[in-house]
């Protein structure tokens, strides 16, 4: 009931959008149960489950744990699509001739240096000048620290790298 009867019908467009929303959210809730029960039939274990044409979808997916790096040669791109063309040119994968690879080490100093840029940031903007002083002189002593850390780099050995691509080659043989 309304006081002003002239509302009635934006009361009815409002309750109809509100059940759309509804409909929308009961759709969502049952696709997330369906996709949970059948989630062992429906992984992807070939990295490539569209049809991709860019090199992300030449990777495995998810990658293993063990796996810390992308490529096992550095891929030579010609065209803007380089998946969809080596696809198309017949690409074989590499499983012999493999190097070391160099990589560099996981770090959280990012994720600490954002923190204390925040920090600083938040006292500067609330003029909170302790906060943000203490913020900007621990930004600069973290980022001086992480200057002095010469261990950031791994070699990953040849015979790792084989086994590893040797197991997605197989991994990869058996889903054809």
């Amino acid at each position: 009931h309304f006081d002003d009867a002239s509302l009635q019908i934006w009361f009815e467009f409002a309750a109809f959008g509100a059940f759309l929303i509804l409909l929308g959210i009961f759709s969502f809730i049952i696709q997330l149960v369906v996709s949970f029960r059948r989630r062992v039939s429906l992984a992807d274990t070939t990295g490539d489950p569209w049809n991709g044409r860019t090199l992300e979808w030449s990777t495995s997916s998810p990658p293993p744990v063990y796996k810390v790096y992308n490529f096992a040669f550095t891929p030579i791109v010609h065209v803007s699509d380089a998946w969809y063309d080596m696809k198309k040119r017949g690409h074989i994968r590499p499983v012999a001739g493999f190097v070391p690879i160099h990589m560099p080490k996981n770090t959280g100093a990012g994720f600490v240096l954002a923190v204390l840029s925040m920090t600083c940031g938040f006292g500067m903007i609330w003029h909170m000048w302790p906060v943000a002083a203490a913020g900007f002189v621990t930004l600069i002593v973290a980022a001086i620290i992480h200057t002095f850390n010469y261990d950031r780099e791994l070699d990953i050995p040849a015979e790792s790298v084989l086994r590893t691509e040797d197991a997605r080659t197989q991994l990869l043989a058996s889903h054809v």
